[in-house]
């Protein structure tokens, strides 16, 4: 009778928890939770900062792909005044760049356009603009964009660096500014940098300039031209790009 007395007890502390047992599985359970949420914590961090690096790269591979298509088409126009004398008409400057190109004749007319490279500042951010107008017979400076002609083709704490060089010059032969108005660059450089770790962001983009013979080239009677003059601007050959660019401007 005893035993048979004392069977219910003995099952109630088989089928259980004492209270110590519940508190170290808590305890247990919460180590667990907590490195469980330390470890998603760590994963959505350099989540965040490989998406944002991925759409940093995405944004400025699209920026080079709109450079190199307007250095693809770039044209050799030149302005030619009687007190400097024929110059072409580019710009190249650390903080600046602007030319003549032909763009694609879809979604817009192909030109000839004046594009234009600057920087503007936005809050702690800075832009790289894109803008563009029609190039007009005598042009020699870009003339300005209405709003719908601005893109904005990078934003963010970087800074942008234009650099230009001959192709016979060499690594060493980089230009912050391109002063010579007798000749264009072979190259020209874009580099990106964080302005709060002064690191790089992605390789640098250089495009090499296509339009390798002056306009006076394309005429039968040419004697002047980069095939002979190295590229740099001759007499004959300044006419001949005027007379060029009134024709192209009128073609439009």
């Amino acid at each position: 009778m005893s035993s048979a007395a004392h069977q219910p007890e003995a099952m109630v502390r088989q089928g259980g928890f004492t209270l110590i047992e519940l508190l170290v599985s808590l305890t247990i359970l919460g180590l667990i939770l907590g490195l469980l949420a330390g470890g998603l914590s760590v994963i959505s961090k350099n989540w965040d900062v490989n998406a944002k690096r991925i759409e940093t790269l995405d944004m400025l591979s699209r920026a080079a792909d709109i450079l190199r298509r307007d250095t693809a088409g770039m044209q050799r126009l030149v302005a030619v005044s009687a007190s400097g004398g024929p110059r072409y008409v580019f710009t190249g400057e650390q903080d600046h760049l602007s030319f003549v190109t032909l763009e694609p004749p879809y979604p817009t007319s192909d030109g000839p356009y004046f594009v234009d490279y600057s920087l503007a500042p936005n809050g702690l951010d800075v832009e790289l603009i894109r803008a563009r107008a029609p190039y007009r017979r005598g042009m020699e400076v870009f003339p300005g964009a209405t709003p719908a002609n601005r893109v904005r083709l990078v934003q963010g704490p970087y800074r942008y660096t234009f650099a230009f060089a001959e192709k016979s010059a060499g690594a060493a032969g980089w230009r912050s500014a391109w002063r010579d108005v007798a000749r264009l660059p072979d190259l020209i450089r874009l580099q990106v940098v964080d302005a709060r770790s002064n690191a790089p962001v992605g390789a640098s983009l250089i495009v090499a300039v296509r339009a390798d013979a002056e306009l006076g080239c394309l005429s039968e009677n040419a004697k002047v031209c980069s095939a002979k003059s190295g590229g740099r601007l001759q007499a004959q050959a300044a006419r001949a790009g005027a007379e060029m660019g009134s024709e192209a401007e009128e073609m439009r």
